[in-house]
């Protein structure tokens, strides 16, 4: 019952954080132009991202793991056109 709790307890503090943060930009963007309210979201992004980039399932590592695959890729396929080459 604790465990039932505490799960609803963490998806009602997600629910209100994006809501919050939904009204918040809701207001940047009422005062600001599109051009500085575009900017300050960029920089929040870069924020999020930055500060969680410990979490192991956070954006920082898919970014890290997806970055991984696409040199282990690049690397397999350079040793497969130089197999063709030293067949021909």
């Amino acid at each position: 019952m604790r465990k039932l709790f505490l799960e609803l307890f963490v998806i009602s503090c997600l629910i209100a954080g994006l809501y919050s943060g939904y009204l918040l930009s809701q207001h940047t963007f009422s005062i600001l132009s599109f051009d500085e309210g575009l900017f300050l979201w960029l920089i929040m992004v870069c924020a999020f991202i930055w500060f969680g980039r410990k979490n192991k399932e956070g954006i920082y590592t898919l970014f890290k793991d997806i970055h991984q695959s696409n040199l282990d890729d690049i690397e397999r396929q350079e040793l497969e056109e130089q197999e063709v080459e030293v067949v021909k």
